[in-house]
C-alpha cells in the first residue's frame, strides 16, 4: 500500500472504538505497517478520543457536548504559527491487534487533529442521528386529548362525530384522526353519535375490548376493567380479545375478563348524566339513589329501612334538589345534609 494513500477517518474511528470488522481491522494493521508516521497519527487519533471522553451510550451522547470536548482538546495544541513546546516521548503499548511499540518525539500536526475531531464528532454524529430516527419511528402519534373532571362536556371530533363525556373522564386519539382511521382511546364514559363513513370504521378501545362502527349512537362506560356498551340507534361490534358480539338497537352488553354478557334492555336512566332525563316505573328507590348518584355526580345514601319503598316518577332536566323533594314528598321522607353526602330517611314502606 502506498503511505502516501489516506486510510478513512471514519475507519480510524471506528478502530479506536473497537467497532471495526474483522477486515477492516485487517485493513488498518496493513495501512500501519507502512512506516511510523502512520502510528503516530493513529496514537494522536486515540489521545484525541480518550482524553474528550465522548464514547457514551446513545441515550447520553450529545453532538454539541462532544465537539466542546474535542476542541478542548484541539485548543491545546500548538498551531502553525506558535512556537512547538518540546513533546515527551510517546509510547504506544501493543494491543490485541498487534500495534507494535514505538518510542518516538515530534511535532502535532494540527491537520491532523483537526481531521481526527472531524472524524470523531461526524461517527458519533451520524450514530446519535440513527439513534433519533428509530426512536421517533417508535414513538406513539402525538395525541389529541379530551378530558373532564367535574363537568361534563360535549365535543365535535374532525370527522364529524359528536361525542358528550361524563365526569371524570379521558378521550384521546391521534393527530392524524380521521385522515385513514378513526380510533379513540376511552377511560371513562361518554356518548358516541357517530358520523357514517363506509370505508372508515369507528373504533374505541376501552379498557381491553373494542367498539366497532360506521355510524350509530351509543354509550359505552369503562371506568374499570368492566366495560358497559348500550346502543340506541344501529349497530354496534362488541369484542374482547376472546370473544364478540354484536348489538343492535335498544341492546346493551357488558364485558369483563375476557367474556361477553348481554342484558335484557338498555338503561335510559344510566345516560341521563348527558340527558337529564330519569325515568322511574315501581322502580326500587336502591336503584333510583344509585341512578341519582350517578347522574348527577352527588353521594347519595339511603338508609336500610327504605329498601323496599318504589318510586314512579319521571324527572327532565330537573335540578337534585327538586327531584330529591319530590322523591321525599312522595314516600314521605327526610332529606339530611351532611358535608358533601345527602342522605334519604323515613319510617320505610310495606
Amino acid at each position: 500500500m502506498n503511505s502516501n494513500v489516506p486510510i478513512p477517518d471514519d475507519l480510524l474511528a471506528r478502530y479506536v472504538s473497537g467497532e471495526t470488522t474483522p477486515d477492516e481491522t485487517r485493513q488498518v494493521k496493513a495501512w500501519l505497517d507502512q512506516s511510523a508516521g502512520q502510528e503516530e497519527e493513529l496514537l494522536r487519533f486515540q489521545k484525541i478520543w480518550e482524553t474528550a471522553n465522548v464514547v457514551k451510550p446513545p441515550a447520553e451522547f450529545h453532538v454539541d457536548a462532544a465537539w466542546k470536548k474535542v476542541s478542548k482538546q484541539i485548543a491545546t495544541q500548538p498551531t502553525a504559527v506558535d512556537k512547538p513546546s518540546p513533546v515527551p516521548p510517546l509510547t504506544v503499548h501493543r494491543n490485541k491487534d498487534g500495534v507494535r511499540p514505538l518510542n518516538t518525539a515530534g511535532k502535532p500536526s494540527t491537520f491532523i487533529f483537526w481531521r481526527a475531531a472531524a472524524s470523531i464528532v461526524m461517527v458519533l454524529g451520524l450514530g446519535w442521528l440513527g439513534y433519533r430516527f428509530f426512536e421517533r419511528t417508535n414513538e406513539p402519534a402525538i395525541a389529541k386529548v379530551l378530558e373532564t373532571q367535574e363537568k361534563t362536556i360535549e365535543q365535535t371530533l374532525p370527522d364529524g362525530t359528536t361525542v358528550f363525556l361524563n365526569h371524570n373522564t379521558t378521550l384521546s386519539y391521534a393527530e392524524d384522526f380521521g385522515r385513514d382511521t378513526r380510533t379513540v382511546i376511552l377511560k371513562g364514559e361518554a356518548y358516541f353519535d357517530v358520523k357514517r363513513d363506509e370505508n372508515r370504521p369507528f373504533i374505541i378501545q376501552a379498557n381491553g375490548t373494542e367498539v366497532r362502527v360506521l355510524g350509530t349512537s351509543f354509550n359505552v362506560r369503562a371506568y374499570d376493567k368492566k366495560v358497559n356498551v348500550a346502543v340506541t340507534s344501529g349497530k354496534v361490534q362488541f369484542s374482547t380479545p376472546k370473544a364478540k358480539t354484536l348489538l343492535l338497537k335498544d341492546e346493551t352488553a357488558t364485558a369483563q375478563a375476557d367474556t361477553i354478557i348481554k342484558l335484557p334492555a338498555v338503561d335510559l336512566n344510566a345516560m341521563a348524566y348527558r340527558t337529564r332525563v330519569f325515568v322511574f316505573d315501581r322502580t326500587n328507590l336502591g336503584d333510583v339513589v344509585a341512578s341519582l348518584r350517578e347522574g348527577y355526580q352527588t353521594d347519595i345514601q339511603l338508609t336500610g329501612r327504605l329498601k323496599n319503598c318504589q318510586l314512579t316518577a319521571r324527572f327532565e332536566r330537573e335540578s337534585l334538589d327538586a327531584a330529591l323533594s319530590v322523591i321525599a314528598e312522595t314516600l314521605n321522607l327526610q332529606v339530611t345534609r351532611k358535608g358533601k353526602t345527602i342522605l334519604l330517611d323515613g319510617q320505610g314502606c310495606p
